[in-house]
C-alpha cells in the first residue's frame, strides 16, 4: 500500500509534537536531576514525564546518549506509566552509554548497574529490594522502622543487553552481556551467562548463543 498526502501531514505533525516534547521533558529532567546532585552525559534525552528521587548527592549516573522514554508518541508500545527512579539508604543506579528505556521503574537501596547499549523495553521493572519486610510481623512496624528490615541485593546487567516489555527483575539477578530476557518474565536472585536467553516466570535459561534455539 502506498502512503497517501494525508499519511505525511499527520507524520511531520507527530515529528513536530515528538519534538516540543522531547525538548521540555528533557529540559525538565536535567534540572530534577541537577538539582538533585545527579549527573549525566552528553546527549541525555526524555520524553513524557520522568521523575527522579535521590536519597543521596551522586547516587544516579547516566552515561553519555541515554534515552528514557515515557511519551506515547515516541513509543507506541503500550506505556503505562511515567519514568520512575529511586534511590533509598545507600541505593545505587548507574547506567551506561547508548542504553535506554521506556516507561521503566528502577527502585534500589544496593545498587542497580546497566551496562553500555542496553535496550529495557516498555515498562520493565528493576528492583534490588523487596520494599516491606517478609516477615508479616515486621510489616506492621513504621515505615522508619521497617526499612532496616528489608531485603536487599544489588542488581548488575550487562552490556548489550536486551529486556522485553513488562519484565521484572528483582533483587541479587546478574545478566551477563549480549544476553536477552523475554517479555513479561519475571527475574530472580541468581546468575545469568553472558549470550543467553531467559524467560518465563520464574525465569530460566531456555537458549544459548542463537536466541532462536
Amino acid at each position: 500500500m502506498k502512503r497517501t498526502w494525508r499519511n505525511w501531514i499527520y507524520s511531520a505533525w507527530d515529528l513536530f509534537w515528538i519534538t516540543i516534547d522531547m525538548f521540555c521533558s528533557t529540559l525538565l529532567s536535567r534540572i530534577s536531576l541537577w538539582f538533585q546532585g545527579a549527573s549525566y552525559g552528553k546527549g541525555f534525552r526524555t520524553t513524557g514525564k520522568c521523575s527522579f528521587k535521590l536519597r543521596c548527592e551522586g547516587s544516579i549516573v547516566l552515561g553519555e546518549r541515554v534515552s528514557l522514554l515515557a511519551g506515547w508518541r515516541s513509543n507506541r508500545a503500550g506505556l503505562t506509566n511515567p519514568v520512575l527512579f529511586e534511590t533509598l539508604g545507600e541505593g545505587m543506579i548507574r547506567i551506561g552509554d547508548d542504553s535506554g528505556g521506556s516507561s521503566i521503574v528502577i527502585s534500589s537501596r544496593s545498587g542497580v548497574t546497566i551496562g553500555k547499549n542496553v535496550c529495557l523495553g516498555a515498562n520493565v521493572r528493576i528492583y534490588d529490594h523487596d520494599f516491606h519486610p517478609l516477615d508479616p510481623g515486621k510489616r506492621k512496624l513504621s515505615r522508619n522502622e521497617q526499612s532496616g528490615n528489608v531485603r536487599s541485593e544489588a542488581v548488575a546487567i550487562g552490556d548489550n543487553v536486551f529486556v522485553g516489555a513488562n519484565a521484572i527483575i528483582l533483587k541479587g539477578v546478574t545478566i551477563g552481556d549480549r544476553s536477552i530476557v523475554a517479555a513479561g518474565s519475571v527475574v530472580f536472585r541468581g546468575e545469568y551467562p553472558a549470550d543467553c536467553m531467559i524467560a518465563g516466570n520464574p525465569a530460566s535459561i531456555v537458549g544459548g548463543k542463537a536466541a532462536g534455539k
